[in-house]
């Protein structure tokens, strides 16, 4: 009979889901993984915000994932080998964006929404494209003047084109690894994009460092904004090193997404799992007194409580803030003689404490009043930020400041950028239909007819402090010049399993997995590499199963 092991997996996002994976079908004639997974909500996390609508006139419906699942080859490289090897099918998406300014309502004028440049994607081999801001009126095109006029235009078009394409090549440049300042692991975006400033001469005859500080409010900011989902503030405090590794490793690849959605997904790494408890919110983690080698989970909803003993392990796939409570609950239940568990477990919790999150609102509506205003400038992907040139009038003040109080409004402050991503109907959807877009962090508030559904979700964000604190969970090594976050070798951390040293060997191990748990931005990558760490080197190392992960 082979020896069982007992192991809770703790949150059903896409890493919780993929340590249940790889444990479910590891179980060999000496060991068999008796795999839990606990969720509190009535569906799973991955795809717990996900909608669904009919398609008129058909059988099929449209399944729309929220948020946006979308991955880039050369920086989701485990992610995509997991992808395949499950068998799932995903297909190119080279986004176009438009970067646009929001000009708020004042006294004498409505709102405007206004395109600065529009990227065609493809890593800049589309180009980009003249935005309606740039074009001529219709009553100059009919003058006399209208030739020179056009001409004026263009070459003002062509002047932007190639300052662009020059800090483009620059910052592509500045994102090699061998071209980075030395004490670049330490530095915040804000510091990095000032030391960058071009003060040469040269530059300042030409205006070369006004249009780099220019070009990182206008474009980088708004970019990583929308990839981080999180506050300008918190972009500008952000690590620049994770910045600069993302813009080098995703140079020249394409956009992906999962062909049938992530349903698909989580139904293949959820197939194995036999103990799915769903509705099922954990109030605390308690040593087992009779047998201090496992501990008891207790989970408390609505109808009744219930206790769940003898876990040799438990995997955090939660968020850190989640876990800390948790966490807490289980070194409080230690006997006064287990000081070296509870002081591992203390280090935990001080690790996770590091860790910040900002609370994301993804809506998917019709409104097209949140896109452009000219409809020409509308592409895939429409990131749109308060112009903070302009001079708000007490009216604008006001508006403001009601915003910043304004969730039950359904927006953001205006600190965020407002991502809002024309969705790609399936085939079979009648072209007569209204268009369905899904509005991530909306800094203008959809009107209430055309929502079709709100939802709140949380996302780490990466500071100085936590990537310091990283490494309790997560050591990096062997990275070559080339290489960026999490292109080297990775090791779990000295705090992971909370187990260390001879006295703990016999005690449940404490493991922790998350986008956050790995280097790098957080982002899916993170998720299915720390999860494979866990499981690898974490569980399966210390019950002895010897066993290689082949993705």
């Amino acid at each position: 009979m082979p020896r069982v092991v007992k192991v809770a997996v703790v949150g059903t996002g896409l890493a919780g889901l993929t340590a249940a994976y790889l444990l479910s079908g590891s179980s060999s004639s000496e060991v068999e993984f008796e795999v839990h997974v606990f969720e509190k909500s009535s569906t799973l996390g991955m795809d717990s915000s996900s909608i669904v609508l009919p398609v008129p006139g058909k059988d099929q419906k449209w399944r729309i994932d929220v948020p946006m699942r979308s991955f880039q080859s050369g920086y989701y490289n485990t992610l995509i080998s997991l992808y395949k090897h499950l068998g799932i099918s995903f297909r190119k998406t080279d986004f176009s964006y438009s970067f646009s300014r929001l000009i708020p309502k004042n006294d004498d004028n409505s709102r405007q929404i206004t395109t600065d440049i529009i990227y065609n994607g493809n890593s800049g081999i589309a180009g980009v494209s003249i935005p309606s801001s740039m074009r001529l009126s219709g009553k100059v095109l009919s003058s006399i003047h209208a030739a020179a006029a056009e001409a004026y235009v263009y070459g003002i078009f062509l002047l932007m084109c190639i300052k662009l394409l020059i800090l483009y090549i620059r910052v592509l440049l500045l994102s090699i690894p061998i071209f980075r300042p030395q004490d670049v692991e330490e530095m915040t975006f804000r510091t990095w994009s000032t030391s960058m400033i071009p003060r040469g001469s040269l530059a300042r005859w030409t205006s070369l460092d006004l249009a780099w500080m220019e070009f990182t409010q206008a474009v980088l900011v708004p970019l990583f904004s929308a990839v981080c989902t999180a506050p300008e503030s918190d972009i500008y405090d952000h690590p620049v090193e994770e910045f600069l590794d993302y813009m080098w490793l995703t140079f020249g690849h394409h956009h992906y997404v999962a062909l049938n959605g992530v349903q698909e997904v989580v139904s293949k790494l959820i197939s194995g799992v036999q103990h799915v408890h769903l509705s099922s919110p954990i109030s605390s983690i308690q040593i087992d007194p009779d047998d201090p080698s496992t501990c008891s989970i207790h989970v408390s909803n609505r109808d009744k409580a219930r206790v769940h003993t003898g876990f040799h392990h438990i995997i955090f796939a939660t968020q850190a803030v989640r876990a800390v409570p948790l966490l807490e609950s289980f070194a409080s239940s230690l006997p006064p003689h287990a000081k070296a568990k509870r002081r591992a477990v203390e280090d935990q919790v001080a690790c996770l404490r590091q860790f910040t999150y900002c609370s994301t609102l993804v809506i998917n509506h019709t409104d097209p009043s949140l896109l452009p205003d000219d409809i020409q400038d509308k592409r895939d992907l429409n990131l749109i930020s308060l112009d903070r040139n302009s001079h708000p009038s007490k009216t604008q003040e006001v508006n403001l400041s009601e915003v910043e109080d304004a969730w039950s409004l359904r927006c953001l402050p205006p600190s965020y950028t407002m991502a809002t991503h024309v969705l790609t109907p399936p085939e079979g959807y009648p072209a007569h239909l209204t268009t369905i877009y899904q509005t991530t962090n909306p800094i203008i508030e959809p009107r209430e007819s055309r929502i079709l559904s709100v939802a709140t979700l949380e996302r780490a964000v990466l500071t100085v402090q936590s990537k310091q604190a990283l490494k309790g969970l997560n050591v990096e090594y062997e990275r070559k010049w080339w290489q960026g976050a999490g292109q080297g070798k990775s090791r779990l951390g000295p705090l992971q399993g909370a187990r260390r040293g001879d006295e703990l060997d016999q005690t449940p191990g404490i493991w922790i997995c998350g986008s956050y748990a790995y280097s790098g931005i957080p982002l899916l990558e993170g998720c299915v590499v720390s999860a494979k760490n866990v499981v690898q080197q974490g569980i399966w190392k210390s019950e002895g199963v010897r066993r290689h992960i082949s993705f």
